[in-house]
């Protein structure tokens, strides 16, 4: 690995560009599409980042050339230090990242590329001094935290079974924390839940049902009452997108905690006003490590319980994600990044580290990772494929 010790008034530069799109498998059998990001430096350092799982973009996935010329605007000859000058820059090209978002899903094409630049400068500068990401944001308080594996939804009755069998796989390798998506056929989610609680009974923790946004908060009572003895600690993106008043109003009549995945100020501060929720639900996604920590920061103002989230990234962009959750002093719930486990194939050299439920985060310096070539080819690929299935719900699939 090549580290240049350098002193804090010097200056590292960006001195080009590289894009790479890939596919990874998961163990479903679904495609995911990313785009993994090179920037040099004239000090001979290259900063990796990744455009994590766009496969929710599949009417408007992101155009690989207009991206490389967009980051090429804000990047070349910039100061890789200058964390906060990118994010301004950022700014004036994509105003809404961060600032305004949607819920579901809880990010951008902008907050992803926002992110995915703002990796690849941390990795740079992490390298740069040989000391990991967490060093460059406050210092670590943990040295690894829980993780919790995500199964869609069953859509027809083979499903069942199939899901069930991946579930063994990954308990018998340690893995006994999942989450739930529910929402296509609820007859079929309950012949699910029903058959995992007979299948695994106490050995396997079930931490959420996600509703993903698309129901009255209604709706999403009825299926609390009728599934809620199947234990699970909280339910995740209840109702309608924006609709605060309605999910503070299903929070007053459950007993367990709602969360929502956080990916503006202007988002977070409307449901803090509206008592909607009790979780923020805060990746990287939302437009870097600089921006997301600024939601852990309303959260703890506000009284409310945090975990790290997700759009499944592969192990560069979970090394991310493991990084800010590393400084992070309370992190409440058990968080969602998995990739390096939900996919079969990645493009770095070694995988990131699970032990179990729980994510070792990286001690090498930058982000902790470097590219393998020969796996980086073999995963090539356009971003998007229209005759593939792809993840999640009801998103396009077989």
């Amino acid at each position: 690995m090549l580290q240049t010790q350098i002193s804090a008034k010097d200056s590292i530069r960006i001195t080009g560009v590289t894009l790479h799109t890939v596919r990874t498998r998961r163990r479903t059998g679904a495609i995911s599409s990313h785009i993994v990001l090179e920037l040099a430096t004239d000090a001979g350092i290259i900063g990796l980042g990744e455009i994590s799982d766009l496969d929710c973009y599949r009417m408007y996935m992101p155009d690989p050339e207009a991206v490389r010329v967009g980051i090429e605007k804000v990047a070349l000859g910039q100061n890789a230090f200058e964390i906060a000058a990118l994010h301004e820059r950022l700014l004036a090209y994509m105003p809404v990242y961060f600032r305004y978002a949607n819920n579901y899903p809880p990010f951008t094409p902008a907050s992803q590329i926002a992110a995915g630049v703002e990796m690849a400068f941390y990795d740079i500068v992490g390298k740069a001094f040989g000391t990991p990401v967490y060093n460059l944001i406050g210092g670590k308080v943990r040295d690894s935290f829980e993780i919790t594996y995500p199964v869609f939804q069953a859509k027809k009755e083979s499903d069942t079974e199939r899901y069930l069998g991946y579930t063994a796989e990954l308990v018998a390798e340690g893995v006994n924390r999942f989450r739930y998506y529910v929402g296509v056929d609820f007859d079929q989610d309950e012949r699910f839940l029903r058959a995992f609680r007979d299948r695994f009974g106490n050995s396997v923790q079930l931490k959420a049902l996600d509703f993903q946004g698309h129901f009255h908060w209604r709706d999403t009572l009825r299926i609390y009452e009728r599934f809620k003895e199947y234990d699970f600690e909280l339910i995740e993106s209840p109702c309608w997108a924006e609709d605060y008043e309605g999910m503070s109003e299903l929070r007053r009549r459950i007993d367990v905690d709602i969360s929502e995945h956080i990916s503006s100020q202007a988002q977070a501060m409307r449901m803090i006003k509206a008592g909607a929720v009790d979780v923020f639900n805060i990746t990287i996604q939302s437009g870097g490590i600089y921006q997301a920590r600024k939601l852990f920061d309303l959260a703890e103002a506000a009284g409310l319980k945090c975990l790290i989230s997700t759009t499944q990234e592969m192990s560069l962009g979970t090394a991310a994600n493991a990084h800010l959750a590393a400084v992070i002093p309370q992190l409440h719930y058990a968080g969602d990044p998995v990739g390096p486990l939900l996919y079969i194939e990645d493009v770095v050299t070694e995988t990131l580290r699970y032990e179990g439920t729980r994510l070792i985060v990286p001690t090498d310096p930058g982000l902790g990772f470097e590219l393998d070539r020969d796996k980086l080819e073999a995963l090539r690929g356009p971003l998007l494929e229209w005759d593939r299935p792809a993840h999640g719900a009801n998103y396009v699939s077989d």
